[in-house]
């Protein structure tokens, strides 16, 4: 079983492994008291006039709530987007992703500096939401309560569904997220496709600090194009098309309730027969 749990952890990307296991240990820490919540939610006040720094980051891993099942459910949402956009959409950039989640991230952070938010898991997760439906418009996903539609509606959904179970308060917590995306996505077709503005542009500390590609079996590689299997290698071309100028495959994810068609397109080489 221990195994089991270890290899799972290892199969996980490795910027949704870090929001998997912190968000995990944030919100079972807080149900056992081993973890004050109150030191790891952001409190504007404490974090600028007495210096805990820390906390616009740690808030990213409280999940809020009175329902443990809602938690978990959060905690599994936020993992399977988060790993959808790094397989996916950011497939082969790794450095990329960071700065997506960095740039969103700071965003919400200072919104919710007007709606004195203290834990950014909910906008972060509406802000992933957002960002893959826009790359998956016309999937069909399935939500609470077994609700299918397609999927360029699903952050509407989530943001219906804080307001009408958790209130207001929450509601526009959550709409911050929903800003930050938006504002990415406007950012990233500012000049046409393949062109994002310049405040998109991951810094170069950044990407010499981090290798290029990422996978399950090996680990990160430096060739973003290439991505190496226990049975061969296998090439990823160039993406194209949604202005997107990074890697995009056809692997589609429903979320909440997730399936996965992986039909990964590849380049192959001239054949030959035998003999010659």
């Amino acid at each position: 079983m221990a195994n089991e749990i270890i290899d799972f952890i290892k199969s996980v990307p490795p910027v949704t492994r870090i929001f998997l296991l912190g968000t995990i240990g944030a919100t079972f820490g807080g149900l056992l008291n081993v973890i004050p919540t109150s030191l790891v939610v952001n409190y504007w006040p404490w974090t600028i006039y007495k210096l805990q720094i820390w906390r616009p980051v740690t808030a990213f891993f409280v999940v809020m709530g009175a329902d443990p099942m809602s938690k978990l459910m959060e905690i599994y949402m936020l993992y399977t987007y988060g790993k959808d956009l790094e397989m996916e959409k950011f497939r082969g950039f790794t450095a990329d992703y960071i700065y997506f989640v960095i740039f969103v991230g700071g965003v919400i952070a200072a919104l919710n500096f007007l709606t004195n938010g203290v834990a950014y898991v909910a906008p972060l997760l509406v802000a992933f939401t957002y960002t893959w439906s826009q790359y998956n418009p016309e999937r069909m996903v399935s939500f609470y309560f077994g609700i299918m539609f397609k999927a360029k509606y699903l952050p509407a959904f989530v943001l219906a569904f804080k307001l009408l179970i958790e209130g207001q308060g929450s509601f526009l917590i959550s709409v911050t997220g929903f800003a930050a995306a938006y504002l990415y996505q406007h950012l990233e077709t500012a000049g046409g496709p393949g062109r994002p503005s310049s405040w998109l542009q991951t810094p170069r500390w950044l990407k010499s600090l981090l290798p290029g590609a990422w996978s399950p079996t090996t680990g990160l590689t430096t060739d973003s194009r290439n991505i190496h299997r226990s049975f061969g290698s296998a090439y990823y071309p160039p993406a194209t098309g949604n202005g997107n100028s990074r890697l995009n495959t056809s692997s589609r994810s429903t979320g909440a309730s997730t399936e996965h068609n992986t039909n990964t397109s590849f380049r192959w080489g001239r054949g030959h027969r035998l003999g010659d």
